[in-house]
């Protein structure tokens, strides 16, 4: 189609010229095809084919051009697409409600919005009331589909969104909420999930036809699906005969929970269950299910997720493993500490930024924060990513570590990518929590549990108990010592957990007093938070070391080492907290079965443990207080135990479960203002007016306000830190920044303060915080007061 003026979408570094025609045609056939997945790619075309058209005037094309005077911004681009599209929409007829989101969608392509403003007003009305240009570009948009296309595209959007609806009606009907109010904001909350789909479909198909353009290159993945997971399948066959081959009763019992997992292939899958024990091979065997279902289903992507760094890690070298190849971006391992483990090259590092700005890969190994900020955080480039996690087998490992305030958002996302996008979500641990008996319920399938019966499995595996010393009033942390000091001269070797670092630091010393004027002294360890990366990770390998050639070792530390860690101690004590604490504290003791009889989990109450800023932690001892004074388990991890304390916990935390949102200004939380907003519109208003942008900036997995303080730890350490000062002409403060990852504390901002009165830190050339030799102990770290807090990582 030829214009008389060709409107100009951008110009590259070449000076070459994108015509608005070939960026909407560009975009509007990337978004059909990201649209496909979820039955949305009329939609999808719809909203790239429309999202630019504000750029149809002169005034963008001379800004493009440069010389304009106008500036970044001046110009509102987003609006028109919106009221053309509506439009449009009355002339036809019929299509109110497509019109009405494909108008929100181009309105915040560049970034979400409120659909209430400060006063109350329809936002979405106001900015499509607006006129700037209007008359130049409708005209020019009229010349551009002249053969119809958006009017068409508007009738199968309206019939794909109706579609939508009709599966989160059917949805609601299932979940049978108790009251209209809940009834209205599941409503609302999944409608606002469909609209977040659609926005990610868009702006990653936006931001993919531009960056062809703008680089000169096409960066897309193109694969056969079917040959990855056949080659995947015959290496993790392989590997199941490999195992196949040992008989003992364990390597016997493992096989036997992989087959049950692959047979459960055969079924259609939504949402179910992985119960399997510690050491049960929980990681093959939901792998391999996944596996069998993309080829039996053709599924799009495997996508792992994990709470925690050493799962990930450990877990991400067996997917590795199983795909033999993994250059060309087919598998994708994202969370924070990936940037300081590439290469320093331009190249390598502008391929990882690709892939995990946009998921693009079939085979991805990613955090619970990230996986949880694609589907709420506000920020462009989380959206962006959404619409890759349909059509997938989304394994999320460990889901007990799903935070409290964040149960509700989490239940109904997996509703709405199950339900909705066609996806199957495995929910793997040993310890599960009851997330189908709250009020906002996650919609497992009547197949619910992937190997069907487990109690044979817990049986067979079942290597600790769990023994209650828990005494009225608590133990102080010299008496903790001395209970845990005697618990090793029984045993041998001792790992002791406690819940803050101040804790940990005060039994660490008083054991390493008591180790010293023994007859029988161990090599005692200290681990927590207050160490950097790599200096924790140095320690860790002195213990298995030291565990390996039989030495007596003691271990005092944080949570930290409990989920992931592949560590094995004859006793473990662990200060009460909640019943899957224990258990994942019970997997480092007797870890790989080398001792014959059950080894012994100590559960103790230590008094000076100050959790005022842990409400979590105090919900969940108060739940397993409850569970362990019952009396009525005799088994204290066994399934039904934890059962009935994820009720009690959710009970106690009900209040918390939707993720309270006070620094808002009003008494609401994230669930309403994700759906209907009622504290801000009165309940009242015909149509959905969520509070994306506030909800996406209040969202975050992690409380933490923390800053990163680089620490003298070795001579590699100082190396980097005289790179960051300055002290290097030709220092890469970016690459250093990412290198010093591994040697980086997160301190909060009060011991901040009082590092910096203290002289201890200083800001370096690269604006990064350093902390001054002689402030670092190769025993503890840094010292700090602040209690235990950062426990998931992103």
């Amino acid at each position: 189609m030829l214009f008389i003026i060709k409107y100009i979408a951008h110009k590259n570094d070449s000076g070459e010229i994108q015509t608005v025609e070939e960026h909407s045609e560009g975009t509007a056939a990337l978004a059909e095809g990201y649209g496909r997945a979820a039955g949305l790619e009329g939609f999808g075309r719809l909203l790239g084919t429309i999202h630019d058209i504000g750029k149809l005037c002169g005034d963008f094309s001379r800004y493009v051009a440069g010389g304009s005077g106008f500036s970044r911004g001046d110009i509102d681009h987003s609006y028109a697409g919106a009221r053309y599209i509506w439009e449009l929409s009355q002339k036809l007829g019929g299509t109110d409600y497509a019109a009405e989101l494909a108008a929100r969608v181009t309105v915040s392509h560049h970034g979400l919005h409120d659909w209430l403003d400060g006063n109350g007003g329809d936002y979405l009305e106001y900015r499509r009331q607006k006129n700037e240009r209007y008359e130049e570009i409708s005209a020019a948009a009229d010349e551009l589909f002249k053969n119809g296309e958006p009017g068409r595209l508007l009738k199968s959007a309206n019939a794909e969104i109706t579609a939508v609806n009709m599966k989160i009606s059917s949805m609601l009907r299932e979940a049978a909420p108790s009251d209209a109010g809940r009834a209205k904001r599941q409503a609302g909350f999944y409608s606002g999930l469909a609209e977040r789909l659609l926005e990610s479909i868009l702006v990653d198909a936006d931001r993919t036809d531009t960056s062809r353009f703008m680089c000169g290159k096409d960066n897309s993945l193109y694969y056969d699906s079917m040959a990855l997971w056949d080659g995947m399948h015959g290496a993790m066959e392989a590997k199941c005969a490999e195992l196949g081959g040992l008989t003992d009763k364990i390597s016997l019992r493992r096989a036997n929970i992989s087959e049950r997992c692959a047979e459960f292939a055969k079924h259609d899958v939504g949402a179910c269950r992985l119960i399997v024990p510690t050491g049960g091979g929980k990681t093959l065997s939901s792998l391999r299910f996944a596996i069998e279902y993309c080829r039996r289903k053709n599924m799009d992507r495997i996508i792992y997720v994990a709470p925690f760094m050493s799962v990930l890690e450990q877990n991400g070298g067996v997917i590795k493993e199983l795909m033999r190849e993994t250059r060309g971006g087919l598998y994708l391992e994202h969370h924070s500490d990936m940037l300081r483990l590439l290469d320093d090259s331009a190249e390598e590092l502008g391929n990882y930024e690709t892939r995990a700005d946009s998921w693009d890969s079939p085979v991805i190994a990613t955090t619970l924060v990230q996986f949880l900020n694609t589907l709420f955080s506000g920020k462009m480039s989380c959206v962006r990513r959404m619409h890759r996690l349909c059509r997938s087998v989304i394994i999320i490992d460990e889901v007990q570590a799903v935070p409290s305030k964040c149960v509700n958002l989490f239940s109904m996302a997996v509703n709405f990518l199950t339900r909705i996008c066609g996806s199957t979500a495995v929910l793997c641990s040993a310890t599960q929590p009851l997330f189908e008996k709250n009020d906002y319920p996650l919609l497992l399938d009547s197949r619910g549990n992937m190997t069907g019966s487990y109690t044979e499995d817990f049986i067979a595996f079942r290597r600790t108990r769990l023994v209650d010393r828990i005494r009225t009033g608590g133990y102080t942390c010299e008496e903790a010592a001395e209970f845990c000091f005697g618990k090793y001269s029984e045993a041998g070797n001792l790992l002791a957990v406690v819940n803050t670092k101040a804790c940990a630091l005060k039994v660490y010393k008083r054991v390493k007093e008591l180790s010293g004027s023994s007859e029988r002294p161990a090599e005692v360890f200290h681990l927590s938070t207050g160490m950097c990366p790599q200096h924790r990770a140095d320690i860790i390998e002195k213990i298995k070391s030291a565990l390996y050639h039989k030495k007596p070792v003691i271990c005092v530390t944080t949570q930290l080492i409990e989920a992931g860690v592949d560590i094995s101690f004859a006793c473990v004590v662990r200060s009460l907290a909640g019943l899957d604490n224990a258990a994942q504290a019970a997997g480092r003791c007797n870890r790989n079965g080398e001792y014959k009889e059950c080894r012994d989990v100590y559960i103790i109450n230590i008094s000076e443990e100050k959790l005022s800023f842990l409400g979590e932690i105090e919900a969940a001892q108060k739940a397993s207080g409850a569970v362990i004074n019952c009396g009525k388990y005799a088994d204290l991890l066994s399934v039904d135990a934890m059962s009935q304390y994820f009720g009690k916990l959710y009970s106690e935390r009900k209040d918390m479960l939707s993720y309270p949102a006070a620094d808002c200004g009003n008494d609401t939380d994230l669930v309403d203002m994700l759906s209907v907003s009622s504290a801000r519109n009165g309940d009242n208003k015909p149509k959905f007016y969520q509070s994306f942008a506030e909800a996406g900036r209040l969202f975050s997995v992690i409380d933490d306000n923390t800053e990163a303080v680089v620490v003298p730890y070795n001579a590699a350490a100082d190396e980097l830190i005289a790179g960051l000062c300055g002290k290097n002409s030709d220092a890469d403060y970016s690459m250093l920044m990412r290198k010093a990852q591994g040697y980086s504390v997160n301190v909060y901002s009060g011991s901040l303060k009082k590092l910096c009165d203290d002289g201890a830190v200083y800001s370096s050339e690269s604006g990064c915080y350093i902390l001054r030799k002689g402030f670092y102990s190769k025993e503890f770290g840094i010292s700090s007061e602040r209690i235990e807090a950062e426990l998931l990582f992103y």
